[in-house]
């Protein structure tokens, strides 16, 4: 993922989003033809403009969403909180569901051949 993001880097001709010093490859501009920084700012914009397959199941994904959102805002550092809880406990968990699912495959398939 890194190394397309950073070979897409030096092909765009567009500023991106400066913040604390660090430039994003996209711009903060509300683009109607693609996703922006601003889409991370103002999800109804987002919405709105680029998302038309989830459109019928707002009403059931807003309040997870959003509610993953506040909590994470709630802890007071939203980044470090992200990158805990999204980047390394979840997929830990989903490994963890992985490894005993395919344990308890395992073991029907061993309760089967006997």
């Amino acid at each position: 993922m890194t190394t397309v993001n950073e070979f897409v880097r030096l092909h765009t001709k567009v500023e991106g989003y400066n913040r604390q010093g660090i430039i994003a490859i996209n711009p903060v501009k509300k683009l109607k033809e693609r996703c922006s920084w601003a889409c991370h700012n103002d999800t109804n914009h987002c919405k709105e403009e680029h998302v038309k397959l989830a459109n019928p199941y707002f009403d059931k994904i807003d309040p997870i969403y959003f509610g993953i959102i506040n909590t994470l805002k709630s802890t007071g550092n939203y980044g470090l909180a992200n990158i805990i809880f999204l980047v390394i406990l979840l997929p830990l968990l989903l490994f963890l569901l992985l490894v005993k699912s395919v344990n308890m495959q395992l073991e029907i398939n061993k309760i089967k051949n006997e």
